[in-house]
């Protein structure tokens, strides 16, 4: 494959668990196999070599046989995973050419390295929810959470568990965050002509609530859904455009407005799951208030958190 045919790279940060090997099926079904590079990105952990002279202690000999049968069984999972992940790859129509592995040793941290390699001219970053140990994961935060805190020049998608489909619903408000998302699906997903729904949320005023006659209310409660509707139809219209733009074709595109009451994001995560949606798009801001931050949380988080077996989009 040329390189001037090449849209997309995506870094696929893997280990040899199973979720990482989902993340490989999730990128396989999502962008045009004949459009985009795949990194499969591998960071090793690095053995000092005082470790590799234990044999000249004569107290350590004896336990070398094991470590070196450890070192090797852990080499052997490691490639047996690359070729499983290859392979899913290749099946889905990916050129051998336009899928590449990438091993390294741990330079300063998990994390640092992912983030350092992301700059390489990519235009997301993918990996599994959880890692090779969910109780680690649990301890210490799993790598997927805190790359969310600093992976912000490139969408992050986090794939949990085996998402049902490919359908995507894209989380829209009129910030400049949530167009980016629509953008993001485009270029990433466009060719491949999933499933969209522009999801969007309105948050029923007070003053409805205090009106004894249900009849008054709920012909209140029409008109103002009818008025809002309307007034954000502008933005609706926008994403649209931009989405069919990128190829995917009007009538897989659709539009839900749901009210809301308290936590947005609960809904969000329900309405994806009835929609049989294999993935949500979020913007995430990059300003916010303390509030946002250390009280409520970002919505990203929250929504990543909730949505445990589906991908989610993470895009600033």
């Amino acid at each position: 494959m040329g390189s001037n045919h090449i849209l997309r790279k995506i870094l696929l940060a893997v280990n040899e668990s199973d979720q990482a090997l989902e993340a490989v099926r999730y990128v396989a079904g999502m962008v045009p196999p004949d459009s985009t590079q795949i990194v499969l990105f591998h960071v090793g952990t690095e053995y000092p070599e005082v470790f590799w002279d234990m044999d000249r202690n004569p107290l350590y000999r004896s336990k070398m046989p094991k470590v070196m049968g450890w070192l090797a069984d852990r080499q052997l999972v490691i490639g047996e995973f690359k070729e499983k992940a290859v392979k899913i790859l290749t099946d889905a129509g990916f050129p051998e050419d336009a899928v590449q592995v990438k091993t390294q040793t741990k330079k300063t941290s998990l994390v640092r390295d992912i983030v350092q390699e992301s700059y390489q001219n990519f235009s997301a970053v993918v990996l599994g929810r959880t890692g090779t140990s969910r109780l680690k994961d649990l301890l210490i935060g799993s790598l997927a959470a805190k790359l969310v805190n600093r992976i912000k020049h490139i969408p992050l998608i986090i794939v949990g568990g085996r998402p049902v489909s490919q359908k995507i619903l894209i989380a829209l408000d009129k910030t400049i965050e949530a167009m980016r998302s629509v953008n993001s699906v485009g270029v990433l997903a466009g060719v491949r002509d999933h499933e969209i729904i522009l999801y969007h949320t309105l948050r029923l005023p007070g003053m409805f609530r205090k009106s004894t006659d249900k009849r008054i209310r709920t012909e209140r409660v029409q008109d103002w859904l009818e008025y809002s509707r309307n007034k954000f139809k502008p933005c609706m219209d926008e994403a649209t455009h931009r989405l069919t733009k990128a190829g995917i074709t009007a009538d897989r595109i659709s539009r839900n407005y749901a009210i809301v009451k308290g936590n947005p994001v609960p809904q969000l995560v329900e309405e994806a799951q009835k929609e049989e949606c294999g993935a949500i798009v979020v913007g995430r801001r990059e300003v916010i208030s303390f509030a946002e931050e250390y009280i409520s949380g970002r919505f990203s988080l929250k929504v990543l958190n909730l949505a445990e077996r589906m991908a989610v989009w993470i895009v600033n």
